[in-house]
């Protein structure tokens, strides 16, 4: 979705994995948010926050984000114009605290538009655009500077769903066999931890036995265990994370799965050795991975 020329970016939050409620219908509470009508979502949640150029209003950029979801064939959920009953922020919910915008300002509720639509694929993705202007307030990151009252600002909030790495995830004994003997390493998407976590997760100890199997197959094998991360974070914290999750899932071989500890070591790479790029989701979920490499 393309923001409205000359916009400026003034609140951003990456994707993550998160539970996002979807109004349909106008608010009946403000915390815990409540709608007359709504869908609950899980998947990869961003938001967007931009401001405006001085002199637009709020009802053209509000106009140009619904002919936004004319090029984009999106299917509109619902619409609240201007002065129509129900007001959608503050709230005081920790999702509130971290993306809303009425933690960054004070805006206008008599301004405020919403509209609310999805992709017509059989796994859509929901697009929330709220429209609204300023009161009072302060752009962040900017020291303090205070922007003229009526300034217009949209906030997108994006919920994809969260499928690529259920599609990437299982590779069996034999699969990673020939990764290792064509290439001399194999990526492993079946080994997951959450998020700035190093603990291996239960749902990977099928991966895990697969490389058991594998090791147990070949008793002259030996692999390094390498992390890798997406570039999400700083990147010395990545770089320790990586190491970490390696050994983790050294210290599940050694210790659950009976391989030998001079057969395995681990090495972590951070956010270094990207195969694909990190600037959209899909490509950050390929970099989050363990690679197996022959010694």
């Amino acid at each position: 979705m393309k923001r409205y020329e000359g916009s400026e970016i003034i609140g951003y939050r990456g994707p993550k994995f998160d539970e996002y409620l979807v109004p349909l219908g106008p608010p009946t509470s403000q915390d815990p948010p409540a709608y007359k009508k709504s869908v609950p979502l899980e998947g990869q949640v961003s938001y967007y926050t931009y401001l405006a150029p001085e002199g637009r209003t709020p009802t053209e950029l509000f106009r140009n984000y619904k002919l936004e979801f004319q090029r984009l064939s999106l299917e509109t959920l619902y619409e609240k114009g201007a002065g129509q009953p129900g007001w959608f922020g503050p709230t005081t919910t920790k999702i509130a605290k971290e993306n809303d915008i009425g933690q960054i300002i004070f805006y206008n509720q008599d301004e405020e538009r919403m509209l609310v639509g999805k992709t017509k694929d059989a796994q859509p993705t929901y697009y929330v655009v709220f429209v609204t202007a300023y009161r009072a307030g302060i752009v962040p990151d900017r020291l303090g500077t205070r922007v003229n009252k009526g300034r217009a600002l949209a906030q997108i909030v994006v919920v994809a769903p969260d499928t690529l790495e259920k599609k990437m995830m299982f590779v069996n004994a034999d699969d990673m066999k020939k990764a290792l003997h064509d290439s001399g390493s194999v990526a492993l998407y079946g080994v997951n931890f959450d998020t700035d976590k190093d603990v291996v997760k239960p749902e990977s100890q099928p991966t895990l036995a697969e490389i058991a199997k594998l090791m147990k197959s070949d008793t002259s094998l030996r692999l390094h265990v390498v992390g890798h991360t997406d570039n999400q974070g700083k990147p010395d914290y990545n770089l320790d994370l990586s190491r970490r999750r390696a050994a983790s899932v050294v210290a599940q071989l050694t210790g659950a799965y009976g391989i030998a500890a001079n057969r395995l070591d681990a090495f972590g790479c951070g956010v270094y050795a990207p195969v694909a790029s990190n600037e959209a989701e899909a490509g950050r979920a390929k970099n989050r991975r363990v690679e197996l490499v022959r010694w």
